[in-house]
């Protein structure tokens, strides 16, 4: 027998297993070492999951938390409204109307028509942007703006419009929140991109998810005698396995409320804890 050969081979296969056993042993200690996960920066991470995004700004923002309340209309505010049957509901607090004539509307409520329609015999139309088409529901959503930005989320400042089988607007409801009461004065806030990474980190993004649109606007979760109180926050569409969810992010203190199932995954908004009543 050769014992030089033999002795070869057993000394090689001991550095080949050597050899394995230290790659594994370096790749756990990689993988536990949370200074090198840190390393990692979103893009990276967010590439190995596949989830895309749209490009977002690292600028900080700036907004006030406030109180506001739905406000009851008055035969005054619909007096002049035109070509179309007014009813107000629900304490004067909703307005119900039947057009008498169809208006063409568009996807985005985008038409000419439609547009000098808002402007000219919607209740302060010019206060409410674009939110939702629901093409199985046949409905135009348009949000109420405050400070300049979307209320989401919230049946007391908004508009439905029904559509008929064109597209064209038949019928709508309105409701609309009085003047608002800051608590707070404005502050700057977290940036879309630093709300998108507390998303990613509160484990809200799926793997093959695309992030649709980034909005910013105010959204209430408190109740308080003085009205509803309303925060800032950014707001993601996301698509994930031919679904569509929303996920906001308080833009002061990085809560996230995933609107799919409605719960928060952090502790309520602490800087009104003390004064409080949550829904």
């Amino acid at each position: 027998m050769d014992w030089r050969r033999t002795q070869m081979i057993f000394i090689v296969t001991l550095l080949i297993l050597n050899l394995f056993l230290a790659v594994i042993y370096f790749n756990k200690q990689l993988s536990d070492d949370p200074d090198t996960i840190g390393n990692e920066t979103l893009e990276e991470r967010l590439k190995a999951d596949n989830i895309t995004y749209p490009n977002l700004s690292s600028k900080p923002t700036n907004g006030a938390i406030f109180t506001t309340e739905r406000a009851a209309f008055t035969a005054k505010d619909v007096s002049d409204l035109s070509g179309q049957s007014i009813t107000l509901k629900d304490n004067n607090k909703e307005i119900y109307s039947v057009l008498q004539t169809p208006i063409k509307a568009g996807k985005k409520g985008n038409s000419a028509d439609f547009k000098k329609f808002m402007e000219t015999e919607i209740y302060r139309g010019e206060s409410y942007e674009f939110w939702d088409y629901d093409k199985e529901a046949k409905t135009l959503t348009f949000n109420q703006l405050i400070n300049n930005n979307m209320v989401l989320f919230d049946e007391a400042g908004q508009i439905t419009f029904y559509l008929d089988s064109n597209d064209q607007v038949v019928s709508y409801e309105q409701t609309w929140m009085s003047k608002q009461d800051d608590l707070k004065e404005k502050t700057n806030l977290m940036s879309a991109a630093d709300a998108l990474e507390a998303v990613y980190q509160h484990g809200e993004l799926k793997q093959d998810s695309d992030v649709v649109s980034a909005t910013f606007g105010y959204y209430t979760t408190v109740q308080l005698p003085s009205g509803n109180v309303y925060f800032p926050v950014w707001c993601f569409e996301v698509e994930h396995a031919d679904k569509t969810n929303y996920i906001l992010v308080n833009a002061k203190d990085e809560q996230v409320i995933n609107q799919s199932d409605n719960q928060t995954t952090t502790t309520p908004l602490s800087e009104l804890s003390s004064r409080q009543n949550v829904k």
